[in-house]
């Protein structure tokens, strides 16, 4: 192990001896929601003496300036925060070794930590991933992990390294990946499940019980960022890779595909989907995109390269995301519609 943390405080009163747990300072790097959680927990049970977060970006149509989650919770409870843009500057690793953390503790933060910072923390830097590291390191882990249909995920609690995802493992926790779960239902559990696990490895540094395993470069797979490109629909691809792509990529980006309506073309999202087994004389010399069958009040059904596939929510440019059904109803579209029509 190499360290130990002074877990217990012992404090004589006459003749009894009482036995205080102590609270380890922790520096806390995280920006989405999912990394509140574990911020949440921490926070509870130890002394976080500064929160680093991503600075305030432009988002939405009006391109308004909107706050990290991470930030807004320790505003909230106010906890010392920090939005450097760019952690490893000199000042930056000077102001925060004043802090005096003993650990660093980074959850989806966003930034690469140089070896200057990595030297801050009293103890060790460690840092929550939710795959099952080596597999699928990267920015990207729970949405690939659901395009590419795997059954299983996990969490991963791991020593920082200055290579991306990966240091040492120190613990690990598998859990299934259900078929109708997408990937802003999976993110949920995997960030209460991760929470948990920092605390049963933080626990491990205290009493000086941590142990490391390291990861086999064999094993490792990498999970880029999505980018615009990754969510078009390929309606000739199996229907099961259709609506892995569309549970992956909600809550975003949104898989995406190109409809003609009213004469202009189109690119919608398509927020949720569902696998049907459907009469092949329904899918008879359909084409690929090809909408076969409208259902009321569900939404409609979509061929495949091999199967149908039930449309059920779907949403255009600059507008809120409504059913198949009244997409289809809106714009008075008739079976034998296809998507996926480019319009040139």
């Amino acid at each position: 192990m190499g360290f130990r943390l002074k877990a217990f405080l012992v404090i004589q009163k006459g003749g009894d001896f009482y036995y205080c747990e102590v609270r380890v300072r922790i520096l806390f790097l995280g920006t989405p929601e999912f990394a509140c959680p574990s911020l949440e927990s921490l926070n509870e049970r130890e002394e976080i003496v500064g929160v680093i977060t991503q600075p305030d970006r432009p988002s939405g149509r009006g391109k308004r300036s909107v706050a990290p989650a991470v930030k807004r919770f320790a505003e909230e409870r106010r906890i010392p925060l920090y939005q450097p843009e760019d952690v490893n500057r000199d000042f930056f690793i000077s102001q925060m070794k004043r802090l005096k953390p003993e650990l660093v503790v980074v959850v989806a933060f966003g930034q690469l930590l140089g070896p200057n910072f990595l030297s801050i923390p009293g103890l060790v830097s460690i840092n929550l991933h939710p795959s099952l590291l080596p597999r699928y390191r990267g920015p990207g882990p729970i949405p690939w992990a659901i395009i590419n249909g795997e059954r299983e995920t996990g969490v991963t609690v791991q020593k920082v390294e200055k290579e991306l995802d990966k240091g040492g493992i120190i613990l690990q926790k598998k859990v299934p990946i259900n078929d109708l779960e997408t990937a802003a239902d999976l993110e949920r559990r995997l960030s209460r499940l991760g929470a948990e696990l920092l605390g049963e490895a933080i626990e491990l540094i205290k009493r000086g019980q941590i142990q490391y395993k390291s990861q086999n470069e064999a094993e490792a797979t990498y999970a880029p960022k999505i980018e615009k490109a990754d969510s078009l629909i390929d309606w000739s691809k199996p229907a099961l890779t259709i609506h892995n792509l569309v549970r992956g990529l909600n809550s975003y980006p949104g898989a995406s595909t190109f409809v003609r309506l009213r004469g202009k073309r189109v690119r919608i999202k398509i927020w949720r989907t569902e696998l049907v087994k459907e009469n092949s004389n329904l899918e008879k010399d359909a084409l690929a995109g090809q909408i076969i069958q409208i259902r009321k009040p569900e939404g409609f059904l979509v061929k495949g390269g091999d199967a149908s596939l039930l449309v059920k929510e779907v949403q255009l440019p600059n507008r809120n995301p409504i059913s198949g059904y009244d997409f289809i109803k809106g714009y008075q579209i008739k079976k034998g519609f296809v998507l996926g029509e480019s319009g040139d």
